[in-house]
């Protein structure tokens, strides 16, 4: 791919949408882990267990971390507009952390 192509995914819509997938594909990654231990589990009794052992709110927090390396990579390419959108959905996430902590 020519510079000209790879540099039209510097833009903050580009950044929010992988920002805020990534999570979301981990929260499932280990939701499938889970399941492959014990193979009757639903995700909606998979997020109950999480609420009961009062485990959502560290497991969401671990899910952001594939957005550093999304901040990383984009800082390394130069992609500042990109890096904004990954900040936006830090931020909704760590919102939504807040807010499911005090509720």
């Amino acid at each position: 791919m020519n510079a000209k192509k790879i540099k039209k995914l510097n833009k903050t819509w580009f950044g929010f949408a992988l920002g805020m997938l990534l999570p979301i594909i981990s929260f499932f990654a280990y939701y499938m882990y889970n399941l492959s231990i014990n193979n009757q589990l639903s995700v909606k009794k998979f997020i109950d267990t999480l609420l009961n052992q009062e485990a959502l709110i560290a497991v969401l927090s671990i899910c952001l971390l594939p957005n550093l390396l999304l901040f990383f990579l984009f800082k390394k390419l130069d992609y500042w507009y990109a890096i904004k959108g990954v900040i936006a959905t830090v931020i909704i996430y760590t919102l939504l952390v807040v807010v499911l902590k005090f509720i």
